[in-house]
């Protein structure tokens, strides 16, 4: 019990880091993310070691130590606002680490099990290769296609969201006039011209989405407050509420378009063509709990269909600009 207790806090510790992660290293700054990527993926580690792990039982107090140093360096030097909570964890486990015995409970039940263990093995080292990598690669996936300029600047709709807690942003140039691209953006939604994204993805979990391939006059018009759906009425059996999507918040022709709920998607003129950035700010307070969802499923999940939506708008446009009118 005492094994169980001590490896939960220190993989749950290690998660939490999460929050104060996104805080400090809400921009292109590779310190933090290094100090949040070692002590986040250190305290997981020592968390399976304790519980046994071969090739990682032995080094568990060094793991522990190694992520204390970390996240004392990361909590203390850039002081996100979850850090006084950190830090008293952290003081709490200095002790843990140098004083408490942990004896060897679950070595004689794995080594009746090969299989067992080998299994266990193969999923904790890939449980921390996962989050060594969505935590080192965040400053690059939730950037995607910005400049360091782009990154600071203004943009429409900021305003809706005034103190943001983290941003999102990913862009891409579009050789098309932004008028060209306005029709193509002003048609998103599940019941309109989909999300020019990987529809196939969409329609596996139940979304009943088509990517539109053309212009469709009669999906022209959006108001402020009307809904932008992202699945069919009574999705899933309802389990999300009847009208899964995001309201309008504004709605500038050939210029803006915010969504609450997801962001500000922004046609800038860039030389004869169009900057298409879509930016999203976190309202509201950091949310420990949440983070280590929003980091490990919700973040890869979003860049990988923003993404794709970014292009699949920029392909559409530009084909249509380059196709001659009769």
């Amino acid at each position: 019990m005492r094994r169980i207790a001590l490896a939960t806090i220190l993989v749950l510790h290690g998660l939490a880091h999460t929050n104060a992660g996104m805080l400090a290293a809400d921009g292109p700054r590779l310190l933090p993310t290094l100090l949040w990527a070692t002590a986040s993926v250190c305290f997981v580690a020592a968390g399976f070691a304790v519980l046994g792990v071969r090739r990682l039982e032995r080094y568990w107090r060094a793991f522990a130590a190694v992520g204390l140093v970390a996240s004392l360096a990361l909590l203390g030097v850039f002081r996100p606002r979850t850090a006084m909570a950190g830090l008293l964890i952290d003081v709490a486990l200095i002790a843990i680490v140098l004083w408490l015995p942990v004896p060897p409970l679950f070595r004689r039940a794995a080594d009746r099990n090969a299989r067992w263990r080998r299994v266990a093995q193969a999923g904790a080292f890939g449980c921390l290769v996962y989050l060594s990598a969505v935590i080192l690669t965040r400053p690059w996936h939730s950037r995607w296609g910005s400049t360091d300029a782009e990154l600071v600047a203004a943009l429409p709709g900021d305003d809706v969201v005034p103190n943001a807690h983290y941003t999102i942003q990913h862009a891409v140039t579009i050789n098309a006039a932004p008028e060209e691209v306005w029709p193509w953006l002003v048609q998103l939604g599940q019941d309109r011209g989909g999300f020019y994204s990987y529809d196939w993805l969409e329609r596996l979990v139940g979304d009943d989405i088509r990517n539109a391939d053309r212009i469709h006059p009669e999906w022209q018009t959006l108001r402020e407050g009307d809904l932008v759906r992202a699945a069919q009425p009574d999705y899933l059996g309802g389990i999300f509420g009847r009208d899964v999507g995001w309201r309008v918040v504004r709605v500038e022709p050939e210029r803006v378009l915010v969504l609450g709920g997801w962001g500000a998607f922004v046609l800038q003129p860039d030389d004869g063509g169009t900057r298409f950035t879509v930016r999203t700010r976190g309202a509201g307070e950091p949310n420990v709990l949440l983070a280590p969802f929003g980091l490990l499923v919700f973040e890869p999940a979003h860049f990988i269909m923003e993404r794709r939506m970014l292009l699949g708008v920029k392909e559409r446009a530009e084909r249509s600009s380059a196709t001659p009118t009769t």
